[in-house]
């Protein structure tokens, strides 16, 4: 009797997990899948110490520097449109930097050699002239606390 019952709980917990595994995997697929067709393609290159945003339909890159005595930064930020879907292709040039918009709960490795994608959503409710702060969450080296951007609501 007691094989039994312990065989029971065996398979019962197997299955449990089996379950747990399979709806993890179905979700994390759809979680990371990207939009086919997104508004705007943004590269963004992580350097010691700011983020370098490339435009490739235009041809254009932009080279972020914060200022922490204004909260500001110079050479341009990241630009979006409310309710656009913006695919962001990071990586780094020198060392690992963490691409991060807290507020969109977007937080990305840029490691170099390799190129990772996400897709931002900007919600359809921000309003013109909003700013989201952009910054590094992996210790970079002596300025990491100045690698900080933001994203501009245009």
């Amino acid at each position: 009797m007691v094989e039994r019952l312990e065989i029971a709980w065996t398979l019962a917990v197997v299955g449990l997990l089996a379950g747990v595994a399979v709806y993890s995997t179905i979700l994390l697929y759809h979680v990371d899948a990207l939009v086919p067709d997104p508004n705007e393609y943004v590269n963004v290159f992580g350097h010691q110490w700011y983020w370098e945003f490339c435009y490739p339909v235009n041809h254009t890159c932009f080279n972020s520097t914060y200022n922490a005595q204004t909260n500001s930064v110079s050479g341009g930020e990241l630009w979006g449109q409310p309710g656009w879907i913006i695919q962001l292709n990071i990586t780094s040039g020198d060392v690992i930097h963490s691409f991060n918009i807290p507020q969109l709960g977007i937080r990305l490795d840029a490691i170099p050699g390799r190129m990772n994608r996400i897709d931002a959503r900007i919600p359809s409710s921000a309003s013109v002239g909003t700013l989201y702060l952009i910054q590094c969450t992996e210790f970079c080296g002596t300025y990491h606390g100045t690698m900080r951007s933001f994203l501009r609501i245009d």
